[in-house]
Order: structure tokens, then C-alpha cells, then sequence
């Protein structure tokens, strides 16, 4: 019997634990010490069970063969029934079981999910790394801004449309992308700017793809070619995300500036759904756009991808605000709001079940940023997170990625930041409808710690609109 790691499983190894994750079934599993080594036989190409046993033996010395060897066929069984890996007699059998991605599956990946389910006997993957590295982070995941440059100039950008453009330099990119390796990273994400400006993007995506990341993709998919869509779909990328903004053409290309975007963008995703490369649209909502949110939604939901709003907006990393003015008053909110609670699949699946947020943990980090997940631009410089580049944590051309993430003091001093940071917010009853981020903060009000109104508003708008929907549900029974 042969036995592989199915193509869409990542194996990760951290001290004495065991790691592994599936970017197409969206599962992930964490092993003591003994499921570490055994997770650490599986490899991309077909291996004999015998061979893996031969191997074992030699690191569990005067152990008995048949009880190692059964030990690894339940492990073997358990991970196959959850798609972790793949089994059979030849490698050809192997290959004609290996899952992969497509829109016609029963259970499509990039589908909004219909159903809601939490687990209540165990902690989740993130409660158990939020406690297993709290002393010593652990770098999961990264992102590459390839290029300051963009061919959009949409209204409501985080960037500042007078910063210098620059493209990273290729060699600094695969630097770090074999550093990440090093490191232990899962997944990488490549973005701009627009990243398919870059000169290098289908060598710079074959590369992470030969050093085994999970790969995602931010573009607006205006420049999309055949050798683009080759390379996507055999680097077998985790996801590519794209912005429609409105189905009504002239109100898209009104928020990007650029005359025909809206036909390129869509024309994109329906090459890329022909091309069985997993997509999901984001639709930010803005005063020009946000009654056409619906249609964009539906249009998602017939191709059957995800397509989700966001309705905070940011301000920009220079501080400056004048992009705000994009963004939707507390009635236009509401009105939308009533749209998302009615027409999200996603989010109403979380209303209709009995899920409920965990309540705050004062000693815990605000958000992932500078916790597992770290950027860098394309001029070199390390951010915590991309909208995160008013906090410098150092610069690639001087530092190596393990000396920003252990030794930068900037990062010291954010991840001594814990929700007991946040009185007002710990005490609030709307937080479950909040999604406060420092980042945000920071731009808008220039400091981390200061949340504008604005966000505390439109939480409590959230609250008062879920419970009536909760309450009219429960009138209706």
C-alpha cells in the first residue's frame, strides 16, 4: 500500500507538535508527539507503508513492529477519511483519488456556507496557538505587497495615491519566501498595488509554489491573460480574491477610476471559474455603491462563490482621511445592514444558529497582526499587516524575516497589547457586533488604543438589527 499527503495538505511541525491543514476542505488537525513523527513520514510523493514502518522503527527502537504498524494504519485511516491524505495500491490509483478543486464538486469551497457549526467539546486550532505560542509567536502566515503600483485609482484605498511606486526586486521576494520555509510559514499571499503589474508574478508564483505554501491571490483581475490562468490553476493557489464593487458598470468604474474595469473584472471571474481556479468576490460598500450590494451578492451566490461587504472603511496609512468621505453614513449603514442580515447566506446561517461569541479574554492579543502574520512592502519595509504601514517592525534589505519577527521592539511592544487594553470595549454589550481593529484606529485617530465613534456606532446599529431579526424569528416559530 502507497500513502501520499493529498495536494491541497500542508504539513507543519512546531516543537513537540504536529500540524497539518487543507486549504480544500478549510479542516486542519493538531498531533502530540508521536502524531508529529508519524506526520512527518508523509510526503507529495507516494510512499510504501512498509518503508514509512522500516523508518519508524528506526526511531521508536525496541518497540513492536506490529503494534507501531497499527498505530500508523489508524492514523493512516483517520486522515484519509478526512481528506488529508491519499492512499492505494499504485500510484496511478493514487492519482485517480487525489481530490482536487472544482466548481462542479457537491461541496464547493469557495460556496457561502449554509450551515454554521462550532465545536463545544474542544478548543479550536486558534484557542490552542493562541495559548501554545503565547510566549514565543509563531510566523503562520505572510504577505507580499509585489508592487506599489496599480492601473485602479479606487476612491476608498487604504494607500495613499502620492506615495512612490516601486516593485519589489524579484530576488528579495524569493529570499523571503525561502526564508518563510525556514520558518515554518503556511501560507503566503501576494498582492499590490495590483501584483499582476509585477514583471516576475508567474516565477515568483512557481516558487512559492515549490516551497509548499498555501497561496492566495488579491488582483483585480483587469490584466488577466492565458499563461496568468495557466499558472494559477497548476500552482493550484488556495483562493484569489477580486473587488466588484456594482453589477451597474458605471458605478464600479466610478469607485476605480478606470473606464472598463467593471467588463475585465467579470469577464476575469468567469474565466477563471471555466479555469476551475477557486475565486471569491469582496464588494466594499461606499455611499456611491452600497444599494447595489444585493446584486453583486447574487451574482456571487449563481456562480456559487462567496462574496462578502465591508462597511467600515479605512483610512489611509499616511492618516489621511479624505478617502472617508466614501464612506457610508450611520443610515446608509443600516440599510445595509437590513440588506446583509436578509441576503447573506454566510451571515445568516450564524444568526439562525445558536452560536454564541466567546466572551473576551483580557489577557488575550486584539487580532493575528504582528501575532502570527506579518507583511512586507514592496520597498522592503515589514509591517504588521498590510493597512498596518504606520508601524514600521523594520526592513528586509537589513533585516532578515526571523530578526523582524523575534527582535523588532515596535512588534514587542504590539504584542503586549491584550484586549484588557480596551476597557470601554470589554465592558461593551455591543463588542459581539464590533469589529474594532487597531489598525484602523491608528489611521483614523492616531493611536491604536483610540476607536472611533464611528465604529462604535454602527456596532450598536448591528445589535439592535440582529435582535429584531432574532426576535421575529422566535415570534415565529
Amino acid at each position: 500500500m502507497l500513502v501520499c499527503l493529498a495536494n491541497d495538505s500542508f504539513v507543519r511541525t512546531f516543537g513537540d507538535i504536529g500540524y497539518i491543514t487543507n486549504q480544500l476542505t478549510r479542516q486542519d488537525r493538531i498531533f502530540d508527539i508521536n502524531g508529529k513523527i508519524f506526520l512527518q513520514q508523509l510526503t507529495r510523493k507516494p510512499k510504501n507503508i512498509n518503508v514509512i514502518i522500516d523508518d519508524l522503527m528506526k526511531i521508536y527502537t525496541g518497540a513492536d513492529r506490529e503494534e507501531i504498524a497499527e498505530d500508523f494504519a489508524e492514523f493512516v485511516n483517520e486522515l484519509e477519511i478526512e481528506s488529508f491524505i491519499v492512499s492505494g495500491m499504485t500510484e496511478d490509483e493514487i492519482n485517480a483519488r487525489m481530490p482536487s478543486f472544482s466548481y462542479s464538486m457537491t461541496d464547493v469551497k469557495t460556496a457561502p456556507r449554509k450551515n454554521f457549526y462550532t465545536s463545544l467539546d474542544s478548543r479550536s486550532t486558534t484557542e490552542f496557538f493562541e495559548e501554545y505560542f503565547r510566549n514565543a509567536p509563531q510566523l503562520f502566515a505572510f504577505q507580499f505587497e509585489l508592487t506599489s503600483r496599480c492601473n485602479e485609482r479606487c476612491r476608498h484605498c487604504y494607500l495613499p495615491g502620492t506615495r512612490n511606486f516601486h516593485d519589489m526586486e524579484t530576488n528579495l521576494v524569493i529570499d523571503i519566501l525561502d526564508q518563510l520555509k525556514d520558518t515554518g510559514t503556511v501560507s503566503v499571499t501576494f498582492s499590490g498595488g495590483e501584483c499582476l503589474l509585477h514583471k516576475d508574478f508567474i516565477p515568483i508564483l512557481k516558487h512559492a509554489r515549490e516551497n509548499d505554501f498555501s497561496i492566495s491571490v488579491l488582483s483585480n483581475l483587469t490584466l488577466l491573460n492565458d499563461e496568468i490562468i495557466s499558472a494559477l490553476r497548476d500552482t493550484n493557489i488556495n483562493l484569489l480574491q477580486t473587488s466588484v464593487y456594482s453589477m451597474n458598470p458605471e458605478e464600479h468604474d466610478y469607485i476605480t477610476q478606470l473606464e472598463g474595469s467593471h467588463a475585465k473584472t467579470i469577464k476575469g471571474l468567469e474565466r477563471l471559474i471555466a479555469a476551475d481556479v477557486p475565486v471569491q468576490i469582496s464588494c466594499p460598500t461606499m455611499r456611491k455603491t452600497y444599494e447595489s450590494y444585493q446584486g453583486v451578492l447574487e451574482w456571487a451566490y449563481k456562480h456559487g462563490i462567496k462574496g462578502y461587504t465591508d462597511y467600515i472603511m479605512m483610512a489611509r496609512t499616511d492618516k489621511s482621511t479624505d478617502n472617508l468621505e466614501n464612506r457610508l453614513t450611520l443610515d446608509e449603514t443600516e440599510s445595509l445592514l437590513k440588506k446583509i442580515i436578509n441576503f447573506d447566506i454566510e451571515y445568516r446561517a450564524i444568526l439562525d444558529s445558536s452560536y454564541k461569541p466567546a466572551l473576551l479574554n483580557p489577557n488575550e492579543h486584539v487580532c493575528g497582526a504582528g501575532v502570527n502574520f506579518m507583511c512586507v512592502s514592496s520597498e522592503g519595509k515589514f509591517y504588521p499587516c498590510a493597512g498596518f504601514q504606520g508601524y514600521p517592525l523594520g526592513n528586509a534589505h537589513e533585516h532578515s524575516v526571523y530578526d523582524a519577527w523575534h527582535n523588532s521592539e515596535a512588534l514587542k511592544k504590539l504584542r503586549a497589547v491584550k484586549w484588557k487594553d480596551f476597557p470601554k470595549c470589554m465592558r461593551c454589550e455591543a463588542k459581539p457586533y464590533c469589529s474594532m481593529c487597531m489598525v484602523r484606529n491608528l489611521n483614523e485617530t492616531g493611536s491604536i488604543f483610540e476607536v472611533s465613534k464611528h465604529f462604535c456606532d454602527v456596532a450598536f446599529i448591528n445589535k439592535k438589527l440582529v435582535e429584531e431579526y432574532r426576535k421575529g424569528k422566535d415570534n415565529h416559530v
